[in-house]
């Protein structure tokens, strides 16, 4: 959610917080007697004055017209081609979506914005309701974004954001609701609000309780209401904490290079941060497998240390909350539920059904795209073709060779598979060439070592050496370890050549090993390693 789209979405939630806070007051006028008439006005108000949000939500010059009239409308051009009218019908207002197409406006009934509204004899939180329903759904319609205002779960979340920005601590579901009753008029009980963020059935929450009605005793009402960096961006609040969790994140992946913990004493002198900061620093921290592990946190959060994560060097080119997410989205979930095979602590590689992995000396094969989150920014749609091409490819390569894919992509946009044989392994990573119109740089590692498929799943340091191995290719490079080089040194094909790039130490290991490079004379393979990364 871009910053312009978030101060837009603030501006309406601030608005709408402070009328439910009127209706909660009993200070909220509905105009007794003139209910269609106040509801037109305060609706094009309400546009009027988010003008300054709506232009920086579009950029300069950004603009939406209400109505034909430039008094009400007021002066610009209609970016959004889009305008709305309201018809005063006595007890209901009409709600009517224009359209500016061939240069002249016709109504857009496909929209789904028309419709009547009944504003006399309502409860004043129905007409507030109504009002900013039907505000949000234009801004949408012509904004042509998704401001994420639908329901009642936001007014619920701004309660938990602001809890967590002024004390640093997540605030129960049971503390939510209690501050939202006393500040807003709601329409929501308890045990509905409860459901949507409180323990699941079956789950057991803090104490003893297995999200039973809070209202009658139970301890539900205590489990914590915790919101992910992705509801935390939603709201202006928020964004200065956000700042220094992206500023972490960065000194996380340089740490990454240099091998070294993080401490909240770092960032606190390095950034500039006060306690609180800091405090609210390590609570986003543990909900985030993929920046850091290993880590180890005060009872209060104030003071905390941590190694980063084996994931977050996908966040190295990461500038904004969007990029974050855009990559954090890219990678598996963190339970590793029955059929799923982990290749570091928190990853996992969901395993095709039906397939019997081998147990013992087995040889892994990885791959990944390289520089890949620029172009999922740049375009997604070219890079939704390119992957399901490049997913094909290697599919194909690896069970032609008797490989096993074990899906998801796991980290990033890559893949991980298993062979018995480990000449079959090195044969699938140079099967066939990439086309030139697909335009991916994929690295790859090859690796055998001993491990056992318990439970479907498996568990060994030969997964977690195999994926050190594949971060040290380069784009259009294949990377073989020593071991399988000893396995398949004397049997390969003639035209696969492996060449020694000299020892390397893998990162998180202290013995070096021989690495290899793999060459073929009609598959465009990169060969040069910096001599830097070369250990004699």
């Amino acid at each position: 959610m871009q910053p312009g789209i978030v101060g837009l979405r603030g501006a309406i939630a601030a608005a709408w917080e402070e009328d439910l806070r009127a209706v909660r007051q009993d200070s909220f006028d509905v105009g007794r007697g003139r209910e269609a008439l106040f509801f037109i006005q305060r609706f094009y108000g309400l546009i009027s004055g988010l003008r300054p949000q709506i232009q920086r939500a579009w950029g300069p010059g950004g603009h939406v017209h209400v109505v034909d009239s430039p008094e009400l409308g007021g002066p610009g051009p209609r970016v959004s081609q889009s305008r709305i009218r309201l018809r005063n019908h006595g007890e209901l207002v009409v709600v009517e979506l224009f359209s500016y197409i061939n240069g002249t406006s016709q109504p857009n009934h496909e929209a789904g914005l028309d419709r009547e509204i009944r504003v006399a004899d309502v409860e004043p939180l129905v007409f507030v309701t109504e009002l900013y329903r039907a505000a949000v759904d234009f801004l949408q319609v012509a904004l042509n974004l998704d401001l994420l205002l639908g329901g009642s779960a936001w007014l619920y979340e701004h309660v938990a954001a602001n809890y967590f920005v002024t004390t640093g601590k997540w605030a129960s579901v049971g503390e939510v609701y209690r501050r939202a009753t006393r500040e807003f008029a709601v329409a929501d009980s308890f045990e509905s609000v409860l459901s949507s963020f409180g323990p699941k059935p079956g789950v057991e929450s803090p104490g003893g309780s297995n999200g039973s009605n809070g209202s009658n005793g139970s301890a539900a009402d205590s489990e914590e209401m915790r919101l992910s960096i992705e509801q935390l961006q939603r709201f202006l609040e928020t964004q200065a904490d956000l700042d220094n969790f992206l500023r972490v994140v960065q000194v996380a992946v340089a740490a990454d290079q240099e091998d070294r913990p993080v401490t909240s004493t770092e960032i606190a002198d390095s950034l500039g941060l006060d306690s609180l900061a800091v405090t609210k620093l390590g609570r986003l921290l543990t909900e985030s497998p993929d920046v850091c592990r290993e880590g180890e946190f005060e009872p209060d959060y104030d003071s905390w240390a941590f190694l980063p994560s084996y994931n977050v060097h996908f966040f190295r080119r990461v500038h904004a909350v969007d990029d974050f997410l855009v990559v954090e989205a890219t990678l598996v979930p963190r339970a590793a539920v029955e059929g799923t095979t982990t290749t570091s602590p928190g990853t996992a590689f969901k395993v095709e059904e039906g397939a019997s992995l081998p147990d013992g000396i087995v040889t892994f094969l990885m791959t990944d795209v390289v520089e890949s989150t620029p172009m999922w920014i740049q375009s997604r749609a070219s890079m939704y073709q390119a992957m399901r091409r490049h997913d094909q490819l290697l599919t194909s390569a690896i069970e032609a060779n008797g490989g096993i894919v074990l899906k998801e992509r796991g980290e990033g946009d890559s893949f991980f598979a298993v062979f018995p044989r480990a000449t079959d392994a090195v044969v699938a990573a140079v099967a066939e060439p990439w086309p030139d119109r697909l335009s991916l740089s994929v690295r790859m590692a090859v690796l055998t070592g001993e491990a056992d498929a318990a439970d479907r799943d498996y568990r060994s340091p030969a997964v977690n050496r195999c994926a050190k191995l594949r971060r040290l290719a380069v784009g259009n490079q294949v990377l073989v370890s020593e071991t399988t080089y000893s396995i398949v040194a004397d049997i390969l094909r003639d035209d696969i050549r492996l060449v020694s790039v000299g020892k390397r130490r893998l990162e998180g290991h202290d013995r070096p090993e021989e690495v290899y490079v793999m060459q073929h004379a009609e598959v465009r393979l990169e060969a040069e390693v910096p001599q830097a990364e070369v250990l004699a």
